[in-house]
């Protein structure tokens, strides 16, 4: 008899990057069970003949929907006569259920916390971003406080996985490491090649210069945007030919981000804010490089996709940027403050580096052999448990 599969996760949608992959590997994944119940606020797959879908309560602001979706999955599980339930293998997305057959690990509270505390001077966080901060790695602390909490640790990144395994998990439960996937229809040199002189036309850059493209939905503080445009600045001031092009965030967080950059004495003048575009391939393809220095990441789409195109890489040493970087090959580690940063920047164009594209993407993985990849840990899965 085949097991049914219970997914816990707010958004079951392709425009989340923890659900993504998932959902496009699920005619891979569907032949393996006799069910797929989804508990989410939002299901874009709500129609296939194998899911059923129990609507969770969606609200606003966004910082709410996480605590909310906690609570109702509590409430749920609370209810239940056995948990897990019967012939049901339970995934959950991070740490929204105690006990779960599958904990598939896209961030950690915790983790990223001790990286805050690493870098108080950089990295500060408002008051309601503390709030469900310390909430969240209250959540965590319960997972590690329960006996067999977690069956299967499934984690994007190695040096994440190694630490959520050892640290949370008590080295309990079998830790698998399955890296994010990208399209390599969307994203290669040949791509790259195709779009890179008319985006270039469509925001104005000119043949000498030296773009640093910046990628993110939202999180501009998090993923490094001010120390990024410093290191920028400070290079522009010794001559360098830089410009930036920042992909991502709505108008409001880009209004935001902009008194905050104001705030700091931070020009953007060489700066255009795109905001959220469709299509991101192409407004990549713009660019020499991606300056990306996160203060915290598991193993970022963003790095994965301009690492795809060919794009060099100029990356903090951050979770997962050991999945993709190889420096000098297909780019460069950065130090953490500004005036670091730019230095390296400054002496790879002054060798000749930035403009020399690659074509390597370390550990990601191309969509299909994802859907393959994912399909055999949940065999695996089904076979350890006997369901």
């Amino acid at each position: 008899m085949k097991p049914r599969l219970l997914i816990i996760d707010p958004n079951v949608i392709a425009e989340s990057p923890t659900m993504r992959s998932w959902i496009t590997s699920l005619e891979f994944i569907a032949p393996l069970f006799s069910e797929i119940e989804v508990w989410a606020t939002q299901c874009e797959v709500a129609d296939h003949p194998k899911v059923h879908w129990i609507p969770f309560k969606k609200v606003n602001p966004w910082a709410l929907q996480a605590l909310v979706f906690k609570r109702e999955v509590d409430s749920r599980i609370e209810k239940a006569a056995a948990w897990p339930p019967e012939n049901t293998i339970v995934h959950t997305s991070g740490f929204y259920a105690v006990k779960a057959n599958i904990r598939f690990l896209h961030f950690s509270n915790t983790v990223f916390a001790e990286e805050v505390a690493k870098r108080k001077g950089t990295l500060k966080l408002g008051f309601l971003r503390r709030i469900l901060v310390n909430q969240a790695i209250k959540e965590e602390q319960s997972v590690s406080n329960t006996p067999n909490s977690t069956k299967n640790w499934w984690v994007v990144s190695r040096k994440l996985g190694e630490k959520i395994h050892r640290e949370i998990g008590h080295g309990v439960g079998n830790l698998a490491i399955i890296p994010n996937a990208y399209d390599p229809d969307r994203f290669s040199p040949k791509v790259r090649k195709q779009y890179r002189e008319p985006m270039r036309a469509r925001y104005g850059f000119l043949p000498e210069e030296i773009v640093f493209t910046f990628s993110a939905f939202a999180h501009f503080e998090r993923k490094g945007l001010l120390q990024a445009m410093e290191a920028v600045e400070l290079a522009r001031r010794e001559g360098a030919p830089f410009r930036m092009l920042i992909l991502g965030g709505s108008e409001q967080t880009i209004s935001d981000f902009r008194k905050k950059v104001a705030s700091k004495r931070i020009s953007d003048d060489f700066t255009v804010y795109a905001g959220l575009v469709t299509d991101i391939e192409q407004h990549l393809s713009a660019a020499e490089a991606l300056l990306f220095p996160s203060h915290f990441e598991a193993f970022s789409l963003a790095e994965i996709e301009a690492g795809a195109l060919g794009l060099r890489l100029y990356l903090t040493e951050h979770y997962g940027a050991e999945m993709i970087l190889s420096d000098p090959q297909n780019g460069r580690w950065l130090p953490w403050e500004p005036l670091g940063m730019s230095q390296v920047l400054i002496e790879d164009w002054k060798a000749g580096r930035l403009g020399q594209f690659h074509d390597l993407v370390g550990e990601a993985i191309p969509k299909d052999h994802y859907a393959e990849t994912l399909t055999a840990h949940y065999q695996a899965v089904i076979d350890q448990y006997a369901l």
